[in-house]
């Protein structure tokens, strides 16, 4: 069989929608720093379990929608697990001979994980010598969590000063953790014209705009919407992207939501114009949004952050007054009406979302993974040059 050679090896994850994005703005960002480079992402859990996957994810969900204690029980049990902890091994050799196939077929130069399983499933091939390249691993997430702490990884990419203090408290050496902030899209760095991009998107020129947004599952329910959006300020104009919740979406089209003016979207392949028009962002803690977020200096309100990881994310931002954190629905709206009528307010935790924004999180760490690579940069270009691939991989 000939092989499909690869120059880098992306391993993500459809658990969230985070881990393919940031896969998605690395991609971006290497394929402009180096003109041809071939980038191959693979879905880890589509490898592992193709015909079940789908089934698992629904089956996440649907734990953090409705069983959010199992799952932080979960969370707070795999914590601190040691990488040579009988558990940790098990969980490594999940996946190993798949990926030793696939690595044997694209001969990458160097493997990205932005997700924790195949992190710790390539420490280990490289323990056994059977993977001789770089490996990185992408946190997604501004905290620390053992799943993604495994010896033998070259390169840590990490969201903010406090989680390389928590790596390098667990043993990781200073020199392998870099500091880009989680990556993201350029597109958030684009300067824009605010009123073009209202009327694009059907938006009052004049209005405050707020933006819910429940993650890809539709985290909001069907009954939140009728509570918040009664007694909001007259100037307030609400966009809800509601994701996956087919009910909400057309319950927020019907005759008794039209006088409140809502915006309901399904998806929006363009988020980055529309958090850049919004005054305030109403959304769960995951770690991709809320960079994308603090990138456009959009302050934040955080609602029910799921125990383990949006709760540790939800703490950075209010450690940094980034963000007000809400675990009830009446503290929602009081919150929310605050923001809105408190332009100092807001703009206070606008400027801090700034402070601690790392809009060239993907052009950081696109340079910092080409500098790992075997294959010098000038030969990029070149590289889809049959003739000189075979050379190369003479």
């Amino acid at each position: 069989m000939v092989n499909e050679y690869t120059d880098i090896l992306i391993l993500s994850a459809s658990y969230g929608g985070g881990h393919n994005q940031v896969a998605r703005a690395l991609t971006q960002e290497l394929q402009i720093q180096a003109p041809g480079i071939k980038i191959t992402t693979i879905d880890f859990c589509d490898l592992l379990f193709p015909l079940i996957n789908r089934i698992s994810q629904f089956s996440y969900t649907q734990s953090i929608r409705h069983f959010p204690v199992g799952y932080a029980l979960y969370y707070q049990a795999t914590g601190n697990i040691s990488p040579d902890s009988f558990w940790q091994r098990r969980l490594n050799r999940m996946g190993y001979s798949e990926l030793i196939m696939l690595v044997n077929r694209l001969e990458p130069r160097v493997i990205i994980s932005t997700f924790p399983l195949p992190a710790g499933v390539l420490s280990q091939m490289k323990e056994a010598g059977v993977l001789n390249v770089p490996v990185v691993t992408v946190i997604t997430d501004m905290c620390v969590h053992s799943q993604w702490i495994h010896p033998k990884t070259d390169l840590y990419l990490v969201g903010s000063s406090e989680v390389a203090a928590g790596l390098e408290k667990r043993g990781v050496p200073k020199e392998k953790i870099a500091i880009t902030g989680i990556p993201i899209l350029s597109i958030f760095k684009k300067k824009i014209d605010p009123e073009k991009v209202k009327r694009q998107f059907g938006l009052d020129p004049q209005a405050k705009v707020v933006l819910f947004m429940g993650g890809n599952d539709g985290i909001f329910g069907t009954n939140h919407f009728s509570f918040l959006l009664r007694d909001l300020p007259p100037d307030i104009q609400p966009v809800i992207i509601t994701g996956l919740n087919q009910d909400l979406y057309e319950r927020l089209q019907s005759v008794s939501y039209q006088k409140y003016r809502v915006r309901p979207f399904k998806y929006l392949e363009n988020i980055a114009d529309l958090m850049k028009v919004s005054d305030l962002l109403v959304t769960k803690a995951g770690g991709v949004t809320i960079s994308e977020a603090l990138a456009v200096g959009l302050p934040m309100v955080i609602f029910k952050p799921t125990p383990g990881h949006e709760e540790a994310n939800a703490r950075f931002l209010a450690k940094h007054r980034a963000a007000f954190v809400v675990k009830r629905d009446l503290g929602l709206k009081k919150v929310i009406n605050r923001l809105i009528i408190d332009n100092e307010l807001r703009q206070y935790f606008g400027r801090n979302c700034l402070k601690i924004a790392t809009p060239d999180s993907a052009e950081e760490g696109a340079g910092l993974i080409l500098n790992l690579t075997t294959l010098p940069v000038r030969l990029f270009r070149e590289y889809q040059n049959p003739l000189v691939r075979r050379e190369i991989h003479a």
